[in-house]
């Protein structure tokens, strides 16, 4: 019996122990994938939007929890609950896998489009001066040019 005891307690440790290494990685991949699949010009609002659902959650999820413990009939059924939402979050961000490719292929389109746009705004030294392209666009371009055809190596917004 006592042998079985600490059996469930190990095995309760490790997958308690999965679950919190595991349950980590979202955010910073969640963060990363929405840069990526985002155009530069609306990244502000993109992670606005997701701070503050995220802060909503983490603030009234404590609250729902304690009032499903109350009038679902316990603890149990209560986290049951939670964890069956956060199974369907998981599913929904594993389904990224077959979009986020083309989603991030947009956006890099969408971006050399509009560098070609304000071509005036190219030197030929490489790199493009903060403070004449402050004036003409919201972006900062590290960019080079080889046979008319733009390549961007990094488009982040001014901060």
């Amino acid at each position: 019996d006592n042998g079985e005891s600490r059996g469930s307690l190990l095995i309760f440790i490790l997958i308690s122990l999965l679950a919190g290494v595991l349950s980590g990685i979202t955010g910073p991949i969640v963060k990363s994938t929405l840069q990526n699949v985002t155009l530069p010009q609306m990244r502000g609002q993109a992670f606005a939007l997701l701070n503050t659902f995220d802060d909503f959650g983490r603030g009234l999820g404590p609250a729902f929890v304690a009032w499903m413990i109350e009038n679902m009939g316990g603890r149990q059924k209560a986290f049951n609950i939670g964890v069956d939402g956060w199974i369907f979050c998981g599913i929904l961000n594993g389904m990224l896998f077959w979009t986020v490719e083309k989603d991030e292929e947009n956006v890099r389109s969408a971006v050399e489009s509009m560098l070609i746009q304000h071509k005036d705004c190219i030197s030929t030294g490489g790199f493009v001066e903060e403070e004449s392209l402050e004036e003409k666009s919201s972006l900062h371009q590290d960019w080079s040019v080889k046979d008319n055809s733009v390549s961007i190596l990094e488009v982040s917004r001014f901060t």
